[in-house]
Order: structure tokens, then sequence, then C-alpha cells
């Protein structure tokens, strides 16, 4: 791959391939890591690009593998680390509990429900880059938003909004 269009897909879709490894390395020098290790696997590879979209989904599925692989690693077990409040800087107090809540999901939920909401991704691509079927996907993400749902009932006593149109939009969103 040519040097400039890899530095034209790094600075158009960083954002992305970051928020994508901060979900799985829940720190922020981790998901720095897997980011650089994405990107670093687009430049060696001959990855071929026939469009924006779908160099957007071969980006998060590659750094979905990197820091899926970083995961097994046994010594990546014994750590434990989380910087959520470095990654939600400048953000809503919602919207922090939404993304520490979507962080906190099982994997197979995790990702998901990012790509579906924060991505924009239809179920169908989802499907594709995560090869599996396109109803397991929307099966997940109801069960996502069943378990999402009911620990945000649990928990809305504690969470004060900002105002009530605020309020109505996260409980529109799940």
């Amino acid at each position: 791959m040519q040097v400039k269009s890899a530095e034209e897909l790094y600075n158009k879709y960083f954002a992305a391939v970051y928020s994508v490894c901060f979900l799985y390395m829940k720190n922020q020098a981790d998901a720095c890591d897997m980011v650089q290790e994405t990107f670093l696997r687009l430049l060696q590879g001959k990855f071929a690009y026939e469009d924006e979209e779908k160099a957007r989904a071969w980006l998060i599925v590659t750094a979905s593998n990197c820091c899926k692989s970083q995961l097994r690693k046994c010594w990546r077990k014994k750590q434990v680390a989380y910087d959520a409040a470095v990654h939600d800087k400048g953000k809503v107090e919602s919207d922090n509990l939404l993304l520490r809540m979507v962080q906190e999901l099982e994997e197979k939920y995790r990702l998901p429900v990012y790509l579906y909401y924060f991505e924009g991704y239809h179920s169908e691509e989802i499907a594709k880059m995560l090869r599996v079927n396109a109803s397991t996907v929307r099966s997940r993400l109801a069960k996502a938003r069943k378990i999402l749902r009911l620990e945000l009932e649990g928990k809305e006593c504690a969470v004060t909004f900002p105002e009530n149109e605020q309020q109505e939009k996260v409980r529109k969103a799940w």
C-alpha cells in the first residue's frame, strides 16, 4: 500500500479504530498500541481498497482482531487497568455512563453495539465483518439493549441528567 493513501486512511479513520481498540483494551496506552499495530498491518499487507466503506470495515475488523489476540496473551490477564476518564474527557455524564456500560458488556455484545450505534453500520454489514449470521447480530443487539436497559433503570435514580430532553434521548437510544 502506498504511504500516502495509508496516511489518508489514518487521518480519516483513526478515531473509529481507536474507539474499537479502547472498547477492548480499556486503557489509553494499550489502545494506542493496538491502533499502531492495525495501521502497521495496513502498511505491511497488500491491502487495496475499492471504496472508503470497505477500507473502514477492514480497519475495524483488523483492530478487533489485534485486540483479541493481544488479550489472549497470558500476561494480559493479570493486568487490570481502566482509563475511561481520560477517554471520556469533556462528555456529558450520561454519555460516560452509557459508554462504561457498553464497555462492561460481554465481548460478543460489545462490538456489535459499538458498530451499530456509534459507527452506523447495519446488521448485515456487521455480520459480514464478524463472520456471523445477520440474525445473530440482531439477536445480540436485542439482548445487549435489554441488558443495558435493565442496568440503566437500576442506575437511573443515581444519575442526574442536565435536562429532561437529554434523558429522553438516552431512553430512546436504548
